[in-house]
C-alpha cells in the first residue's frame, strides 16, 4: 500500500513539486555539466522565490520560526526536490540547518542556527580525513587547549561538501586527555576567515559535487565555539549520520529515480517486466523511508533504521536511473535527457556518509549484538 502522508505534508509536497517544475527544471540546461553551480545572483533569486512560495524552513521546529513538519515532512519535500537535477544545489537545502545545531547553547544558536535558518549563513560538515574515511572514529586532527580558553586546531579534512561556499564549518577534532581534562573527539564551529583555517581546493569528481579539502594550521578557536561536551562529538556525529541517511540522500535519490522511470515510461522505451521490478524496489524503499522518518518524529532511536534506509533506497534508485538511461540508448547517454546527470550525481550516495558495505555491517552488528531485532523491523507506523 502507499505511505499515507499527513494532509499538511501532502500540500507542501505538492507545492514543492510545482516549484520544481516551474522554477528549477527550466534552469537545468544552464547547469554546467560537471559542477553544481549557478551564478550567485541566480541562487539568491531562487532562495527569494522559495521564501515567497512559503517553502523555506518548513521542517524547522516552530520554536525556531519554521513550519514544524519534522522528518516526514522533510523527506517529502526532498523527494519532490529530487525531481530536478538541481537538487544538490547546497543553498537550496540550507534552510534546514545541521540537526546538531538545535542542541547548541543560546549564544551559538544566535550566531549560527538562527542565521542559517534565515538563509543568511551556510555551514558545511568537516569530518572525513585522508586516513579516516569509513572509519570516522579514527580522526587525527588535533584540538589542543592553549591555556587561554582557546583550542589550537591542526590537521586536514577532505571531501567536505559545499565547503567552498560555506560561512562556517562544523569541525571534528581530537582533544588530548590530560590531568583533570577530558579528551576525545570534540566538535567546534569555525568561521570562514579564522586565521589558520585554509580552504585548499575543490576535489574533482565524476558528478556535479565538488567537495573540498580544508587545512587547519594553529587555527585558534575559542571554547565558546565548542558544540557539546569535550569527547562526546562522535555521538553527535551519529545523530547527523542518521539524519543524512534518512532525510537527505534517500528521498532525493527516490525522487530522481521516479522521474527517470516516468520519462522512460512516457517515451515507451521501458520493458514492462523490468519496469515493474524496479518500481517494486522503489516502492519498498519509499515505505521503509517514511517508516523510519515517522519513528524519528516520535523521538525513537533510528540509527539502525538509517542504515537500512540508506543502503536500500540509494542502491535501488541508482539501479533505476542506470536502467532508464540504458533503455533510451545513445539518447539516454547524452545530455538531451537528465539521466546521465542523475547517474553521475547519485553514484556518490552509496559511498558518501557511509558506504553500502558499511551499512550492511552496521545492520548485521545490530542484529548479532541484540541492538535491533528482525521482529521490530515491521513495527507499524
Amino acid at each position: 500500500m502507499d505511505v499515507e502522508l499527513p494532509a499538511q505534508v501532502r500540500r507542501w509536497k505538492d507545492r514543492m513539486h510545482r516549484f520544481v517544475a516551474e522554477e528549477l527544471m527550466p534552469l537545468e540546461p544552464d547547469l554546467p555539466p560537471f559542477a553544481n553551480r549557478l551564478p550567485a545572483e541566480d541562487i539568491a533569486a531562487l532562495v527569494r522565490r522559495m521564501k515567497d512560495a512559503g517553502l523555506w524552513a518548513l521542517a524547522v521546529p516552530r520554536e525556531f520560526g519554521g513550519g514544524g513538519l519534522g522528518w516526514v515532512g522533510l523527506c517529502a519535500l526532498r523527494e519532490a526536490l529530487g525531481h530536478t537535477t538541481l537538487c544538490s544545489l547546497g543553498k537550496l537545502l540550507g534552510a534546514e540547518p545541521p540537526v546538531l545545531l538545535y542542541d547548541a547553547g543560546e549564544d551559538l544558536r544566535a550566531r549560527y542556527l538562527l542565521p542559517t535558518i534565515a538563509g543568511e549563513r551556510y555551514g558545511c560538515f568537516a569530518l572525513t580525513e585522508p586516513e579516516a574515511g569509513s572509519d570516522a572514529a579514527n580522526l587525527s586532527l588535533s584540538a589542543v587547549p592553549d591555556g587561554t580558553g582557546h583550542y589550537l586546531l591542526n590537521g586536514r579534512k577532505v571531501f567536505s561538501s559545499h565547503a567552498d561556499e560555506a560561512d562556517y564549518a562544523l569541525v571534528f577534532g581530537v582533544v588530548p586527555q590530560g590531568p583533570g581534562q577530558a579528551g576525545g573527539i570534540t566538535l567546534f564551529l569555525v568561521d570562514r576567515g579564522t586565521p589558520g583555517f585554509h580552504w585548499v581546493r575543490r576535489i574533482e569528481t565524476m558528478g556535479g559535487d565538488r567537495p573540498s579539502e580544508l587545512v587547519f594550521e594553529n587555527c585558534r578557536v575559542p571554547d565558546a565555539n565548542r558544540l557539546g561536551a569535550t569527547g562526546k562529538a562522535f555521538d553527535l556525529a551519529q545523530r547527523w549520520f542518521a539524519c543524512d541517511r534518512i532525510a537527505l540522500q534517500p528521498p532525493i535519490a527516490l525522487g530522481a529515480a521516479a522521474r527517470s522511470l516516468a520519462l522512460a515510461q512516457a517515451a515507451g522505451v521501458a520493458p514492462a517486466l523490468e519496469l515493474g521490478r524496479l518500481a517494486l524496489g522503489l516502492h519498498a524503499a519509499r515505505a521503509m523511508l517514511y517508516h523510519a522518518a515517522a519513528k524519528a518524529d516520535r523521538g525513537e532511536d533510528v540509527r539502525h533504521d538509517a542504515s537500512l534506509v540508506k543502503a536500500t533506497a540509494t542502491s535501488a534508485a541508482l539501479e533505476a536511473v542506470e536502467r532508464a538511461m540504458a533503455w533510451f540508448g545513445p539518447r539516454g547517454y547524452s545530455r538531451a535527457l537528465p539521466l546521465e546527470r542523475y547517474y553521475r550525481d547519485l553514484r556518490r550516495f552509496p559511498i558518501a556518509a557511509g558506504t553500502y558495505e558499511i551499512q550492511q555491517f552496521v545492520v548485521a552488528r545490530g542484529l548479532l549484538r541484540g541492538y535491533a531485532g528482525l521482529d521490530r523491523m515491521a513495527a507499524p507506523l
